[in-house]
C-alpha cells in the first residue's frame, strides 16, 4: 500500500507487481477494486493436483470450449485457471487447438505460472517447469 497525490487528491493505492509481464499495477484501495486475494500454498498445491487429474468434460465444439473456458478464467479461482490448462494441454495433445484456444492455453499457463511463482517465491520460469511436470504427471509420466 502506498499514498500517491494524483489531480491534487491523495489516495490510497495497491500496488501490485505482475511477475510474468514486469509490470507494476496501482489500484485504488477505497472501494470494490474487483481483486481478489493472492492464493495461499495450500491453494497453489490443490491447483497442481488439479493439473495431475482426469480431464474434465467439455463440449465438443471449438467455440462453446472457447467461451466454457473463458468463463472458467474470468472466475479468478486458481484451481478453475488449472482447469483449463490440465484440459486444454491434454485436448491439443491429441486433437490439436484452435488458434484461439490456443491463445487461451496461453494466458491460462501465463496466469497459472505467475500466481504459482509469487506463492512459491520463485522465478516464473521455475513455476512453468512445476506446471509442465504436474501435467506430465497426471498423463502418467509421457507426456501425453
Amino acid at each position: 500500500m502506498e499514498e500517491k497525490k494524483i489531480l491534487g487528491e491523495v489516495r490510497r493505492y495497491y500496488v501490485v507487481y505482475l511477475p510474468d509481464s514486469e509490470l507494476t499495477v496501482s489500484i485504488p484501495a477505497e472501494g470494490d477494486t474487483g481483486l481478489r486475494a493472492c492464493a495461499d500454498d495450500g491453494s497453489v498445491e490443490e491447483a497442481l493436483a488439479v493439473l495431475r487429474d482426469e480431464v474434465s468434460e467439455m463440449p465438443p465444439n471449438w467455440n462453446h470450449r472457447l467461451k466454457h473456458n473463458q468463463g472458467k478464467i474470468k472466475s479468478g479461482e486458481i484451481h478453475q485457471v488449472a482447469e483449463v490448462v490440465r484440459n486444454l494441454s491434454r485436448f491439443n495433445s491429441a486433437n490439436g487447438l484452435s488458434t484461439g484456444e490456443r491463445t487461451m492455453l496461453m494466458k491460462a499457463r501465463q496466469i497459472l505460472a505467475s500466481e504459482v511463482a509469487l506463492v512459491r517465491d520463485v522465478e516464473v520460469a521455475e513455476a512453468e517447469k512445476l506446471l509442465d511436470d504436474a501435467l506430465k504427471d497426471g498423463a502418467g509420466g509421457d507426456g501425453k
